[in-house]
């Protein structure tokens, strides 16, 4: 028979390696962070460096090219360069995005809705259901936004919504967050491009002691439910 010091000892060695295991599991997901900073950083630099430069010097050659044409082709010029300016708006936009850290003075619900205008500018209507503010500590907070940011970047590249919704909720002491769209769906994320970013996603929930739950069916949209832990009295 197992003396019971021995399974006290046991049980003792398993909850410090599990603790471990979830502190390296945080300062690699936190080193993940920072390369994704350098990286948008970067990317946004490019962005701004090179094809924005362009089309603002094609937005000069256009006006200037329009000036001496006929009325009816300067009209369409001007039509173009219209065109122009606005992929320099979306583009500086994408630059924003990249580049600014995520103000969460109004809330984790304000800043995923200001993440979500500038991410689907215009093309999709979103709506923020529930309080702006969450009881999570600062670090949840931030695991919710990288998340959520994954999820909106996944839902304009593939999903062709037309709606979708956040919904914010406190419950049993676990912070629920579900995002809801209703675009084409999938018979199987894990098969589609992104799949590592999703596999991210499930380990920035693991981390923080959560769950993440993606349900999606072609045809039926994608519903991506994220559960924390709330705050505890104190707890920064």
């Amino acid at each position: 028979m197992v003396d019971r010091r021995d399974a006290d000892v046991a049980e003792l060695d398993r909850d410090q390696r599990l603790t471990e295991l979830k502190d390296r599991q945080r300062k690699l997901l936190d080193r993940l962070a920072d390369i994704e900073t350098r990286e948008r950083s970067m990317l946004a630099e490019v962005i701004h460096d090179e094809p924005v430069q362009l089309i603002v010097a094609a937005i000069l050659r256009v006006d200037s090219l329009g000036r001496r044409l006929s009325t009816t082709d300067g009209r369409e010029m001007e039509r173009v360069a219209t065109m122009l300016e606005l992929a320099v708006d979306k583009l500086r936009n994408l630059i924003v995005i990249a580049l600014t850290p995520p103000d969460l003075t109004e809330g984790l619900g304000a800043a995923l809705r200001d993440l979500a205008v500038g991410i689907f500018a215009g093309s999709v209507v979103f709506e923020l259901a529930g309080d702006a503010h969450v009881n999570l500590t600062d670090a949840a907070k931030g695991t919710a936004y990288r998340v959520f940011r994954e999820a909106l970047i996944n839902v304009r590249q593939h999903a062709r919504s037309q709606y979708v919704t956040l919904r914010l909720a406190e419950r049993n002491g676990m912070v629920e967050m579900i995002l809801i769209d209703d675009g084409v769906g999938s018979e199987s994320l894990d098969a589609e491009r992104g799949h590592l970013g999703i596999a991210t996603m499930r380990a920035r929930a693991d981390a923080e002691g959560g769950v993440l739950r993606i349900d999606s069916a072609p045809g039926m949209g994608t519903t991506v439910a994220l559960s924390l832990p709330a705050k505890k009295v104190g707890a920064g």
